[in-house]
């Protein structure tokens, strides 16, 4: 893809005194096969369990809701608005958080505000919010600035050799998640929590099939194996935030730990340790392979990235004398943005019907299991023109896209708390990085989305790393 090169038959967008231009006859990102039509209900949890992307035939967009009958309880997949908004605002409380949710992460985040329900995710969610309000939110930049630096110095002394983007945007965005939460050194953490975290996701962290159809209080194999991973787990996670609370907060920036401690008063210890897993694995997990894309994408568009190195080398950046300062970046934004629709860290919503109700004038059983994919709205041609088309430029400039057509964080009351962090994280480091270095793939192979329990990568690929010159 060339990025500055003659438009054809488009308007330019503009972007403040930013203006770029973007030939659109080129990279379209590959995926995977989309399902068949009539793919059953199992089928489409069977895909699920292998890869939400083979889930889905763009057919379903052609309905408000579609049906499938399955054992145990019928399946709904819901794409229109009207239908979202049933389920995600107006009637968000007559739909519970499935079984399987439950499943794979409450041995990790226990009663953390993920996984709670009813009048304790109420609580939660109230006690939490003010710490994720934009105006705390930006004064976490005194964490994301040093993390970052910290970790292009580290890049810049490899820079010769191959480069695996992922494990680098894995060990960042810890970095910062340890940085922001803790004040501390990941290096004192980083390599026992990465370690367990990538045991959890490569095996246990994968949806099955048993876990959407089997009630919750049933035991199986795979749900005390993730039980025995939680034990340790919490094992490791409990002398760090105890001492952490030791340690106060005298003489430091505030962090996202002390806000925790504010929201939940004088909460028992392990509902602490629950929130702070959920906001690790929530943050550090999804923020890096947001940025992973990113680079993917960028990779493949050398225009676009100086483009970006341009835009970051006019905006003011942090410093000593204002270290939480925030730059502006528009196309930086937009560029998260874009990559966001593509490739949604949180690919899908899934809800069981507390009751029976009609959604969009479908009638719809008490039981059955709803899904909302993102992956699939995000590549709907009626709100995003050639959707399959990597393009920053519906971001700049350009018409709002329909609430319920861009949903990278969900939406209505249960919409992602820590949306603004991610976002100010993924656009400040993009920026950063791709100020002073160049990044380009170092073999032609495909990167193929695999959405399971997160949009992750089919393979790690190795990325060339130069200096910028200029």
């Amino acid at each position: 893809m060339r990025f500055g090169a003659r438009q054809h038959g488009r308007v330019d967008r503009t972007a403040s005194t930013l203006q770029w231009q973007i030939d659109m006859a080129a990279l379209i990102p590959p995926m995977p096969p989309s399902a068949r039509a009539d793919i059953s209900g199992i089928g489409i949890l069977r895909a699920v369990r292998r890869n939400a992307y083979e889930a889905f035939p763009l057919s379903f967009l052609e309905k408000a809701v579609v049906r499938r009958e399955m054992p145990v309880r019928p399946l709904v997949v819901a794409t229109s608005g009207d239908a979202i908004r049933h389920v995600m605002i107006d009637h968000y409380e007559a739909f519970a958080r499935v079984p399987a949710l439950k499943r794979v992460l409450g041995p990790l985040i226990g009663k953390g505000l993920a996984t709670s329900e009813g009048e304790a995710w109420r609580q939660q969610r109230h006690a939490m919010a003010p710490a994720f309000a934009p105006k705390h939110v930006n004064t976490l930049m005194v964490h994301i600035a040093p993390a970052t630096e910290n970790a292009l110095r580290k890049l810049d002394a490899q820079r010769d050799m191959p480069l695996q983007v992922l494990e680098f945007m894995q060990l960042l965005s810890l970095d910062i998640a340890a940085s922001a939460m803790f004040s501390v050194d990941m290096g004192a953490i980083g390599s026992g929590l990465r370690s367990l975290l990538n045991e959890y996701t490569a095996d246990l962290g994968k949806v099955t099939l048993g876990d959407f159809l089997l009630p919750g209080w049933m035991p199986t194999l795979m749900s005390r194996r993730r039980a025995a991973f939680g034990r340790r787990w919490k094992a490791y996670m409990e002398p760090i935030v105890e001492g952490r609370r030791r340690a106060g907060s005298e003489g430091r920036a505030p962090d996202l730990f002390d806000m925790l401690i504010r929201a939940h008063g004088e909460a028992d210890s392990q509902l602490i340790v629950d929130e702070v897993t959920t906001m690790l694995i929530g943050g550090h997990e999804t923020t890096a392979l947001t940025l992973f894309w990113a680079c993917a994408l960028l990779a493949q568009a050398p225009g676009l990235q100086q483009e970006l190195a341009r835009e970051a080398a006019a905006a003011e950046w942090p410093d000593e004398a204002n270290p939480a300062r925030v730059p502006a970046l528009p196309l930086a934004r937009a560029v998260v943005q874009e990559t966001l629709r593509l490739y949604s860290p949180a690919y899908m919503s899934a809800r069981l019907a507390g009751q029976a109700q009609t959604i969009a004038g479908t009638p719809v059983a008490k039981g059955s299991l709803v899904l909302v994919p993102f992956l699939l709205i995000h590549r709907n041609p009626d709100y995003w023109p050639r959707p399959d088309v990597f393009d920053p430029a519906r971001f700049i400039d350009a018409k709002p896209a329909d609430r319920f057509a861009y949903l990278p964080f969900g939406i209505g009351p249960h919409v992602c708390i820590g949306a603004q962090l991610a976002m100010l994280e993924a656009t400040f480091v993009i920026a950063r990085l791709f100020r002073d270095y160049e990044l380009t793939l170092a073999s032609p192979r495909p990167i193929l989305p695999v959405a399971n329990l997160a949009t992750r990568p089919d393979h790690s690929p190795a990325f060339h790393v130069r200096r910028r010159r200029g």
